[in-house]
């Protein structure tokens, strides 16, 4: 079934949204060190070459196509109101801007802001959604041609040199030696999130707002044509969207590897050889997330695995509670006030934590949702846009 009679949830959106919280953990908890080229060994370049390859900036791509979706849904809904909708965007402003203290890579904070540019666009005609989409999504890579290379530093010109890059940040970093109090000093200079001055990057706010897009184009077009194809059809589908990105992604490998071309840092390679490699990333993104989206449609409508994908769709159910509680655990595994793990841990140890992180959200989201109706976050977020106090069961 796809629909969820009982409490008239889509069952597959809340599948969908609980791998996303997978992937993007996953992506999250290289930001502690697990980055660096310092980490040589076979098995940890295996797995950040498959962190690359199939997570980074999929999933953040996926969770802002659901976005998208929810937000078409609820517009759709007899207690949709301006007044409402915004005040909803103006609360989750001030969750993002509470965990931003905590965590750089936070996401409420960007959705708030574009969401509210979202109210001015989601009753755009289709060819126009389609228009502006095209024109978001071409920011990044004809912005990094028009405005030269992003600024960073050049990354490390040896494994050596990256290992001391690491050190350094293990003995001096307030993440790894800091108190709470300076992690939060040092992480309140990106707040708010400016959503515009990351426009020459692949996971910019414009990008973001692109598949905001998306998702509103996707059910007002897409989701009816969606359930009417046959499961063997959307089976194929999703083998030949693989075997497309993986292709692309390996065109960007080649040309990372042959042309000194790099999506996230300084480039040696031309402009032109820049152009043509940060295209084929922006393809691969698009085609990887079509990927995971109909893979997780397969597998929902499916029989395999029953018992796991109704834990993954309760981690869906509530997942700015298991968002939040993400970064509450790994910050308090990585940083100096806590076991003070950051930039220790290589691909594979960090992704091992990862796993595990998630298979007891599953156990616990599952609990919960068996005895409540709404996560706890969800409930303060919901009770805060209400002005009224929701019950939880």
């Amino acid at each position: 079934m796809v629909i969820t009679r009982a409490n008239e949830r889509i069952a597959f959106f809340d599948v969908l949204r609980g791998v996303a919280l997978f992937g993007i953990l996953i992506v999250n908890v290289f930001s502690f060190g697990a980055d660096s080229t310092a980490w040589a060994d076979p098995l940890d370049r295996a797995f950040w070459t498959l962190k690359h390859i199939i997570f980074e900036s999929k999933f953040w791509a996926l969770y802002s196509l659901l976005f998208g979706i929810g937000f078409y849904l609820q517009s759709q809904s007899p207690a949709y109101t301006l007044g409402r909708a915004v005040r909803r965007l103006l609360v989750l402003m001030g969750l993002g801007c509470l965990h931003g203290l905590l965590f750089e890579g936070d996401i409420l904070m960007l959705y708030a802001e574009l969401g509210l540019i979202l109210l001015l666009l989601h009753r755009l005609p289709n060819h126009w959604l389609v228009c502006v989409g095209v024109v978001l999504s071409l920011s990044f890579p004809l912005g990094h041609l028009w405005g030269d290379d992003r600024g960073d530093e050049w990354p490390p010109e040896t494994r050596e040199e990256a290992a001391e890059w690491l050190e350094e940040d293990l003995t001096h970093s307030p993440l790894s030696v800091g108190r709470l109090a300076d992690v939060v000093a040092y992480h309140s200079e990106n707040i708010p999130e400016r959503f515009w001055v990351d426009w020459q990057y692949p996971d910019s706010g414009l990008l973001v707002l692109t598949f905001f897009l998306c998702g509103i184009y996707f059910m007002r077009v897409g989701w009816p044509r969606l359930q009417l194809l046959s499961i063997r059809s959307c089976y194929r589908l999703a083998v030949i969207l693989w075997l497309v990105g993986l292709c692309l992604m390996g065109g960007e490998r080649y040309l990372a590897a042959n042309s000194g071309y790099e999506v996230f840092a300084q480039s040696e390679a031309s402009a032109l050889w820049v152009l043509l490699g940060d295209m084929v990333y922006l393809c691969a993104l698009f085609v990887l997330v079509g990927a995971w989206f109909v893979s997780v449609w397969c597998w929902t409508c499916g029989e395999r695995f029953p018992a796991l994908r109704e834990r993954v769709a309760s981690a869906g159910r509530v997942s700015l509670s298991a968002y939040l509680s993400q970064t509450l655990i790994f910050t308090t595994v990585f940083y100096g006030y806590g076991l003070g793990k950051a930039f220790q841990w290589g691909p594979f140890a960090v992704c091992c934590f990862a796993v595990m992180v998630y298979l007891a959200q599953l156990m616990v989201c599952h609990w919960w949702c068996q005895r409540f109706r709404l996560g706890p976050m969800e409930w303060l977020w919901r009770s805060l846009t209400n002005l009224r106090w929701e019950s939880i069961r």
